[in-house]
């Protein structure tokens, strides 16, 4: 697909989302054609947050580049097209442009408090967040690649929800100094990936780490978490001061109340599916999203979305004439969907 379609896509996109009244919608393309089309169209996401201010919108245009790191020190909503997008194993028609908004390492410094990131492919082996002394942030429907996310050395973090994202990489890590995190939320991700938050002198309180699906082959190190209504494919939980109940694992978690260790067989087909529609337990399972014991990402009052599809409309689909003489007819058709 080329960037005229995706140019086409997030413009349809722009107009239909919802805005804050005197916010500026910011388009941000790689390809130089499409990045002059209008006043607020940049070719770099540097270019754009550096003319933003809070309560701004970004939308990040799918491209074959990279548009590598960024700092954020203001209030913005960030939004890319998704992930694994086209066909098996990867999801079809979810998005008529199959490409991703791939970025590297977003950091959000103080003055950043409120941002949303959505929709993005934090590619490389060093792509992911940085978290260095913000709070209110949401972070949802995203796929990590690398690092993960980061708490920064010396930073205090409050108020962060972690939501229906895809971990292939890192999971959560901090970094070797004292940090100090309260109310996080890590709920509704598919992860392949290590949550190591509490090393010796971290101030953590009220963690919550709910309705995921675990594949990391070891032990996620947590300390004040309650821990609920997860899958853990492989792997466990250890820490101090820990509330677990209502899991599913292959093998035995902490003490806790109606957690079950159960034949991970009789959970997943794993050779049925795409990359992450294969963690949706199979119907004949009692832990299935529509049973009473749900577990797992696709579980719970927001499950999470196939390809971090952002919660703005979408084209699917989309045909256009090819060629046509100078004043001539373009014919256009498309396939749009809303998406919760």
């Amino acid at each position: 697909m080329n960037s005229k379609t995706t140019a086409l896509v997030f413009a349809f996109a722009s107009m239909l989302a919802p805005t804050v009244s005197q916010a500026t919608i910011y388009r941000v393309n790689s390809v130089p054609a499409f990045a002059t089309t209008c006043s607020t169209c940049y070719q770099t996401l540097v270019g754009a947050i550096a003319q933003a201010i809070d309560g701004d919108t970004i939308h990040l245009e799918p491209a074959d580049a990279n548009y590598g790191d960024a700092t954020i020190g203001v209030r913005l909503v960030i939004i890319g097209a998704g992930y694994k997008l086209g066909v098996s194993p990867n999801n079809d028609s979810l998005q008529a442009n199959t490409q991703s908004s791939k970025v590297n390492m977003i950091t959000l410094n103080p003055g950043s408090e409120g941002t949303w990131l959505m929709g993005l492919h934090f590619a490389n082996s060093n792509g992911g967040i940085t978290l260095n002394t913000t709070s209110e942030i949401q972070i949802k429907r995203n796929f990590f690649d690398g690092e993960g996310i980061v708490f920064a050395s010396g930073s205090t973090v409050a108020d962060v929800t972690v939501a229906e994202n895809y971990f292939a990489g890192a999971g959560f890590t901090n970094s070797s100094n004292t940090q100090t995190i309260s109310n996080l939320t890590i709920r509704n991700n598919i992860m392949s990936g290590q949550i190591s938050i509490g090393d010796a002198g971290d101030v953590v309180s009220n963690t919550v780490v709910t309705n995921n699906t675990f594949n990391y082959n070891g032990n996620h190190v947590l300390i004040n978490a309650e821990i609920a209504y997860n899958v853990f494919n492989v792997g466990g939980v250890t820490g101090t001061n820990l509330t677990v109940h209502d899991n599913i694992s292959a093998g035995a978690l902490p003490a806790g109340s109606n957690n079950d260790v159960v034949t991970m067989g009789n959970v997943f087909n794993l050779l049925v599916g795409t990359d992450d529609s294969k963690w949706n337990i199979v119907d004949s399972s009692p832990y299935d999203e529509d049973e009473v014991e749900a577990r797992g990402a696709f579980s719970g009052i927001s499950p999470y979305k196939l390809s971090g599809i952002p919660a703005i409309p979408t084209i699917y689909t989309l045909q256009s004439t090819l060629n046509t003489s100078p004043g001539g007819t373009v014919n256009v058709t498309l396939s749009t969907r809303s998406n919760n």
